[in-house]
């Protein structure tokens, strides 16, 4: 184990990296990031549950630094980060990643606010975007599977320590001023998953308020405020708090491959584990005669991180449990024939008895999959009224990069879709134009107008 703080150790590695030392592919998924966050973002500017955070930020009238999506209003940077984070966060269809949870509703909005409040260019914004994926990802390896097992919020949580790193790499942090940043961030993560359980649309800022709470971190320690170097690894600090550990052991490994890669883009509008299962069911409609009111069992086989997550919630009331919910994801497929964003915002469909019906077929349980088997695999077997059993092992889940069904072009599909008609064509168009150039640009000013809602 190094002597030196692992805060530091980030620290180092965020200031020291360059442009140039990014892969291709870490660059071309830090602009798909960017991309599916944007049309998120829009979309997610259209929902109710946001509009209390947007009039808070509004009635504040701090300086205008940074753009707020769809409105076009401005605000301070960190501020501007919580708005466009809890609208990138609102439909529960932003990314997921092994180690990081969900990183794009916290680092990139960040990244575009300070990357906008200090004139920086599309490279350095993009370096932030690898480098704060990296930190979150690398503290998630020791601690998400643990935070998810007891309700802690890992995207909150890890989300606030990536937000300082990023915006502290585009303020120009010394090595000294960034380890103090997260210390400061480690005193406002945080944040229960009790809203699986009993509902609540508080969960739809977590991301946001990460990205506030860890950039102020980072402003903060600019001006010389200091945080413990071992909020880590300390005693009272992340890694024994919500895991268990003081080891920093698990990182080693893991530090020369640039985790941005492996991000998971999501397909459907729910938890990411219900992705799997969707498509399972998805095969088995396709290939057999799958009438919904013949079934008598359905088992879903599922990663142990996934049966206390999403499997465990069933009785779906209000948007956030239905999305959460994959016996009600399943159901939708089985009895509707499809997963549309309004079948999990209608509340008629959260008590409809067909779907309940066969919510209450489904039996989750913890399987193990192959080592090298993709994650969020799932096995589905439907057992019907006449003895039939259908299988089907779903191998990853589509909206993976590596998976063989996916393409790049579906970001942007995704992207042009949540878009459609809250700004112009042409507007959407040219931000996908200016994201694929983006290290050619050199500033966010112009790419930050066109998500407005008109073409400048």
């Amino acid at each position: 184990m190094s002597e030196t703080p692992l805060a530091a150790r980030l620290a180092t590695w965020v200031t020291a990296l360059s442009y140039d030392q990014l892969p291709p592919r870490a660059v071309e998924m830090a602009k798909l990031l960017i991309l599916d966050q944007l049309g998120l973002q829009v979309r997610g500017a259209t929902l109710p549950n946001v509009r209390p955070e947007r009039r808070l930020v509004e009635a504040m009238r701090a300086a205008p630094e940074s753009t707020m999506v769809l409105s076009g209003a401005r605000t301070v940077a960190p501020y501007a980060a919580i708005v466009n984070g809890t609208l990138g966060a609102a439909f529960e269809f932003d990314d997921v990643h092994m180690y990081a949870a969900h990183s794009g509703s916290a680092v990139v909005p960040t990244a575009l606010a300070f990357g906008e409040s200090t004139g920086a260019s599309g490279r350095e914004v993009l370096t932030a975007v690898v480098a704060g994926a990296q930190v979150m990802s690398l503290l998630g390896a020791t601690t998400v599977r643990d935070m998810v097992g007891t309700g802690w919020h890992a995207s909150k949580i890890l989300g606030t320590f990536t937000a300082a790193a990023t915006a502290g790499r585009l303020l120009g942090l010394t090595t000294v001023q960034l380890t103090h940043a997260l210390g400061i961030a480690g005193s406002d993560a945080g944040g229960t998953m009790e809203y699986e359980r009993s509902g609540g649309e508080v969960k739809r800022m977590h991301s946001g308020s990460a990205a506030r709470s860890g950039s102020q971190a980072a402003l903060l320690a600019q001006d010389g405020l200091t945080g413990p170097a071992t909020i880590i690894e300390g005693e009272r600090g992340l890694f024994p708090l919500f895991a268990g550990t003081r080891d920093t052991s698990g990182v080693d490994g893991l530090w020369d491959h640039f985790h941005i890669v492996d991000t998971i883009f999501r397909l459907y509008l729910t938890i990411g584990s219900a992705g799997p299962a969707i498509e399972a069911v998805r095969h088995l409609q396709a290939h057999n005669p799958l009438p919904w009111h013949d079934i008598r069992e359905i088992r879903l086989g599922l990663p142990a991180i996934a049966v206390g997550h999403g499997a465990a919630v069933t009785r779906p009331t209000d948007m956030v449990s239905a999305q959460f919910s994959t016996a009600f994801s399943v159901a939708l497929r089985l009895v509707r024939g499809h997963n549309r964003p309004e079948d999990y915002m209608d509340p008629a469909l959260w008590t409809d008895p067909d779907l309940l019906s066969v919510v209450d077929e489904v039996v989750p349980y913890a399987t193990e999959f192959p080592p090298d088997a993709p994650f969020l695999s799932c096995r589905v077997d439907i057992a019907l009224a006449d003895g039939r059993v259908l299988s089907h092992t779903q191998w990853g889940v589509r909206g993976h990069p590596a998976h063989p069904d996916t393409e790049d072009t579906d970001i942007e599909a995704k992207f042009l879709d949540n878009v459609e008609g809250l700004i112009s064509g042409p507007a959407a168009r040219k931000t996908v134009e200016r994201i694929n150039q983006l290290e050619h640009l050199d500033n966010m000013a112009e790419l930050m107008s066109l998500t407005a809602g008109s073409e400048r």
